[in-house]
């Protein structure tokens, strides 16, 4: 069967930024700036604003802006960074490529977010910083592992890639520790027309570094003189001038994306404990993807398939099990949720372009796999 309710509708969400798109690429066009320029620095302030950060350093895409903000604190060989052994590679990864090493933690099961207790165990004398991820449609227990860095002495960063807009432990996601990152790559709630990214911090010394590092280490003001070694990780003008334009509706389309989850909310909780929804109450969520919990996932996903509803799955190996990590030593009952969760989890469709009565009929067709007397 054709799709009838795809996971992301990208041409129903372009169709609502044509006009803008053609506009910004005939502004750009036309001021001959392409990199890191005008629209780039009112981008960086209006973020900051926004979230209330001294600092906001744009980037070319939310990996970079972990792999500059672990570059800025000095992260390299011999450290360890604890982060969840259930969240998108870039978590891990930019780690590893700086030379340290990538400390898995164990997750909870209830919102596949990084187990502060379990990060806590994992914690050694060489650790040097903790970073929790944002997922889903969840938030870490923020003020836990601002409590746990400041007690070990440990530096924390927040990969709230998807997170732009949401607050947790009351205040806004990104802003609890000595940095925090977004992404603005098209498919999350905050996406732009490519990829790029932006780091906040309060820092000042980190802000001066990252900015150097994200321009090939060079000061501002000094082209060709390179003060580190650093990255090609800068911010478009194209990119940044639709990021201006979307901004404002932010908070618009976030509204959408919880309405949407609340559908499926009050529609899924009764099939529990064949399904678990996510922890109940998106106020003050950014709502990426709504992740529900089925020990008959790939039954599921085949049925919904089946009466045109795409779906997806995050994710099908944790990390610890990646062939990328495998120097780590890990092996098959290590972290033993992140495991299940990689079993078990299914995305549903959600997206603010989704038709009126799309949610509602992907919930009619869960119910009617679970009642077919299979």
């Amino acid at each position: 069967m054709s799709t009838v309710i795809p996971y992301f509708d990208w041409s129903a969400r372009s169709a609502d930024w044509v006009d803008d798109i053609v506009e910004v690429f005939q502004e750009v066009a036309e001021s001959d700036e392409f990199i890191l320029k005008s629209r780039v620095e009112r981008l960086e302030a209006e973020i900051a604003a926004r979230t209330g950060a001294a600092h906001a350093v744009a980037v070319a895409s939310g990996t970079g802006a972990l792999t500059v903000v672990l570059a800025a604190l000095g992260i390299g060989e011999g450290d360890e960074v604890v982060t969840p052994a259930f969240s998108f590679v870039s978590t891990a990864s930019t780690v590893a490529l700086r030379g340290a090493r990538p400390v898995f933690a164990d997750v909870e099961y209830e919102t596949g977010l990084l187990d502060p207790a379990a990060a806590e165990a994992a914690v050694t004398d060489r650790t040097r910083a903790l970073l929790p991820a944002y997922l889903f449609s969840g938030s870490p227990r923020m003020g836990a592992f601002a409590e746990l860095a400041g007690r070990r002495g440990l530096r924390l960063v927040e990969d709230s890639a998807v997170a732009l807009g949401a607050e947790t432990d009351g205040r806004p996601a990104g802003r609890h520790g000595d940095a925090g990152v977004y992404s603005f790559f098209p498919a999350k709630p905050a996406g732009g027309i490519g990829d790029a990214g932006m780091i906040v911090t309060d820092d000042p010394e980190i802000a001066r570094v990252a900015r150097m590092l994200r321009n090939h280490g060079q000061p501002a003001g000094k082209r060709f003189y390179h003060e580190l070694l650093g990255f090609n990780c800068r911010m478009d003008e194209l990119t940044a001038g639709f990021l201006l334009r979307k901004l404002p509706h932010l908070d618009g389309l976030l509204e959408r994306r919880r309405a949407i989850a609340a559908v499926y909310e009050e529609g899924l909780r009764p099939l529990a404990p064949a399904l678990l929804p996510p922890p109940a109450g998106f106020g003050g969520r950014a709502v990426y993807t709504y992740v529900i919990r089925s020990q008959e996932r790939d039954a599921l996903r085949s049925y919904l398939a089946g009466q045109g509803i795409e779906t997806a799955v995050y994710y099908p190996r944790p990390l610890h099990l990646q062939p990328a990590f495998a120097h780590l030593g890990h092996g098959p009952g290590d972290f033993p949720v992140a495991e299940r969760l990689s079993r078990e989890a299914l995305a549903l469709p959600l997206h603010p372009d989704m038709a009126p009565g799309a949610a509602e009929r992907v919930v009619a067709a869960v119910h009617r796999f679970h009642t077919a007397g299979r």
